[in-house]
């Protein structure tokens, strides 16, 4: 009878096995390293987080509310002249933006200009022809006549007005006469500016983003199975930023992208700011909040590494380090939620992890 060798029986057992079952039968590697090693090789450690069961790791996008970010666009044809803002600056509702010169802006200025000396001469004329009706010296069909011409001019006022309004364009007595100068429709922050001075632009480019920041809300994109974890009313902790968020909603079908989006309000600000990108942990309602130090453990991205298809954290021990292989039940791209059997007291490196990898695979 020919006899199996007990390390490629294992070799085998190992390639069947589940990720879960691999997971209790991969064993941690001893990795000895004095202190000026570690230091040589720029290894750097960071504690455990304790998780809860059940939790999921989402990258977030901080925007505001639908209707509280609005932006401001090229009314024409032309160029920027000059920027009044950056992004990051806090402006109030009519506050100048940014000086934009068009021919086509200096021909409605003109348009503008005219529309207003038609309506002041046909306001006079109106005002001369009712003198005249009073002391019968006119008929009234002319006295009508003159005020239709002035309604009329009226009109064409209001419409030249409209037209500047609705772009956001008001002139200043010190620029050309092409260049208007573009203001902000709402109070808020800058988050954003397009193109450079002298930089040409379409009728409709987009120069200027302004959001209303006093209250702000997470979008995230999902994958189906986090989505089909989640639910309304999850609470939503942000602890890099020492804040909070309440979900307000998933989507249960996936786009083109396969991926499923959801929105949540923030509840605790903390130090988020509108437009950038960060980790968000979500807790499932009745997914088993229970929480298990000894088991469950949320840990930074980086310091997951992947050795004989297995995911492995470099956690400290007296003698140095030790790879622990972990099973990873959700991530984002800051954060990992592992299982593995650890204790609380431990550090795992964050820094130096091609070192470490370099080390536990010599021997092979």
């Amino acid at each position: 009878m020919i006899q199996i060798p007990r390390f490629i029986f294992f070799v085998f057992a190992c390639a069947w096995a589940s990720p879960s079952a691999w997971a209790q039968t991969a064993t941690s590697v001893a990795l000895p390293l004095s202190s000026k090693q570690q230091t040589a090789l720029g290894v750097q450690v960071a504690p455990l987080q304790a998780a809860n069961a059940g939790a999921v790791l989402v990258t977030a996008s901080v925007v505001a509310p639908p209707g509280k970010e609005v932006a401001v666009s090229a009314p024409y044809p032309g160029q920027v002249s000059r920027w009044l803002v950056g992004v990051g600056d806090t402006v109030k509702a009519g506050t100048p933006l940014v000086q934009f010169t068009s021919p086509m802006l200096g021909d409605a200025r003109r348009q503008l200009n005219e529309a207003a000396l038609d309506y002041k001469n046909a306001s006079a004329a109106a005002q001369r022809d009712q003198a005249m009706f009073d002391e019968g010296i006119i008929p009234a069909v002319r006295l009508q006549l003159s005020r239709a011409k002035q309604e009329a001019a009226q009109a064409q006022l209001h419409s030249r007005e409209a037209e500047l309004s609705a772009a956001g364009v008001r002139f200043d007595a010190n620029t050309s006469y092409a260049t208007g100068t573009l203001k902000a429709p709402i109070a808020g922050v800058v988050v954003d500016t397009a193109g450079t001075v002298g930089q040409r632009v379409e009728a409709g480019s987009v120069l200027v983003k302004v959001a209303d920041s006093s209250q702000l809300q997470l979008d995230m994109q999902l994958s189906n199975e986090k989505a089909s974890l989640m639910q309304a009313g999850d609470e939503i902790s942000i602890p890099a930023r020492n804040a909070k968020a309440k979900l307000l909603g998933v989507t249960r079908s996936v786009d083109a992208a396969q991926s499923a989006r959801a929105r949540a309000s923030v509840t605790q600000r903390g130090s988020l700011q509108a437009g950038e990108l960060v980790s968000v942990t979500v807790h499932p309602k009745g997914k088993g909040a229970t929480a298990k130090p000894d088991t469950q453990w949320l840990v930074p991205a980086r310091a997951l590494t992947q050795w004989r298809g297995k995911p492995w954290l470099f956690v400290t021990t007296e003698q140095g380090f030790e790879a622990v292989p972990v099973n990873v039940l959700s991530s984002s791209d800051d954060t990992a939620f592992v299982e593995a059997a650890l204790t609380p007291q431990r550090k795992v490196a964050v820094s130096g992890i091609a070192a470490l990898r370099g080390l536990l695979q010599k021997d092979e």
